[in-house]
Order: C-alpha cells, then sequence, then structure tokens
C-alpha cells in the first residue's frame, strides 16, 4: 500500500483584487462628493445670512468681500457693504446662487458616477453621461461667475476683478471631460455593435 503524502498548503498574502479596491475607492469618493455637494448649499446660505443681518460688518472692495467680527476698519477703496442699495445687495445674493450652482452640480453628478463604480457598474451608457454633466458643468462655471459679476456690476456694485486663470482651466477641463464621455458612448456603441455580430 503506498503511502500518501499530504501537502498541506499554507495560505499566503494575496493582494486585494483590482475591482474590490475600486468599489471601496468609489464608495468613499461618493461620500467625500456628497459631503462637498452638501457644503456647497451651507455656502450659499452662510453667504446669505451674511447679506442679511451681518452686512454692517462687511466691506466691499474691487477685489471682493472681507468680512470682520467687529467694528470694520476703514479700507482705501472699500464700501461698508451695509450702506449699499437693496438691489445691490440683493443682486450679491443671486450672483453667489449663480457661482455656486454649477459646482454644487458638477459635486452631485461625481456623486453619480462613483455610486455606479461602487456597485461595479464601469462601462454602462450611465457612466459617459454623468461624466459629460460633469464635464458641462465645468465649462458653466466660468461662464456662470462673469455673468453674475456682469450682474453684480449693473445692479451698482463695485468693479470686481472679474477674469481669474482658474477660468481658463475649469473652461479647458470641462471640455477635455465632455470629450472624453463622448469617446466612452462612442466606444460602448462599438462594442454593442460588435456583440451584436457573434
Amino acid at each position: 500500500m503506498a503511502d500518501v503524502l499530504e501537502m498541506q498548503v499554507l495560505p499566503t498574502a494575496t493582494a486585494m483584487p483590482p475591482q474590490h479596491s475600486l468599489r471601496l475607492l468609489s464608495r468613499w469618493l461618493a461620500v467625500l462628493f456628497t459631503v462637498f455637494a452638501a457644503l456647497q448649499i451651507l455656502w450659499v446660505l452662510a453667504a446669505w445670512a451674511a447679506t442679511l443681518f451681518f452686512s454692517d460688518h462687511m466691506v466691499a472692495t474691487a477685489s471682493g468681500f472681507s468680512v470682520f467680527t467687529g467694528k470694520p476698519p476703514i479700507i482705501p477703496g472699500g464700501v461698508l457693504y451695509a450702506s449699499q442699495p437693496v438691489l445691490t445687495r440683493g443682486a450679491g445674493m443671486i450672483i453667489i446662487a449663480m457661482a455656486t450652482v454649477p459646482l454644487l452640480m458638477m459635486f452631485w453628478e461625481l456623486r453619480g458616477l462613483f455610486r455606479l463604480y461602487a456597485r461595479g457598474i464601469v462601462f454602462a451608457r450611465d457612466n459617459a453621461i454623468y461624466l459629460k454633466h460633469t464635464g458641462l458643468c465645468l465649462v458653466a462655471y466660468p461662464v456662470a461667475q462673469i455673468a453674475g459679476n456682469l450682474v453684480f456690476r449693473l445692479a451698482g456694485g463695485l468693479d470686481r476683478s472679474w477674469f481669474h486663470f482658474e477660468f481658463v482651466y475649469a473652461l479647458v477641463l470641462g471640455l477635455i471631460v465632455t470629450l472624453i464621455a463622448q469617446v466612452m458612448e462612442f466606444g460602448r456603441e462599438i462594442e454593442q455593435e460588435k456583440n451584436s455580430f457573434i
């Protein structure tokens, strides 16, 4: 009777499967972008509250606003925001919302995209749609900022510094992300056509 040698295979440390790490990271990113979206809403509410109740602690200058806990100091070229007409302050509240909405929507679209990744859905049509919307929000961001500053000036606000290089970066990045989303959609259509012939 032949002796049977039994070999015991000891468990070895294995790396986390790529799809598992992708889903885990995506879950955390979905939470992160949810927090970012909530912070945008809180920012608008805080800015509105400051405009409505603490405008005597705000000084408007050509480069933006400064908020002080006590009596504001005299700033050359600055104007106490409480002394501005109601129309101007109302326009200021509108442009805060205008400038914030694209960022809020972008974070919400990214939240949706990473929620799909967390569920293991990577190359579906919805992924490309979320990515395309993210790109469009990036494109809309500088447009909303410039339009908001124009509205503020027309309402009697100070001639604020309306152009920043971040607008160019957001515009270019938005166009690139939108193009990538279109490439993803095109690739998915090709894959579907190929599978239909099999």
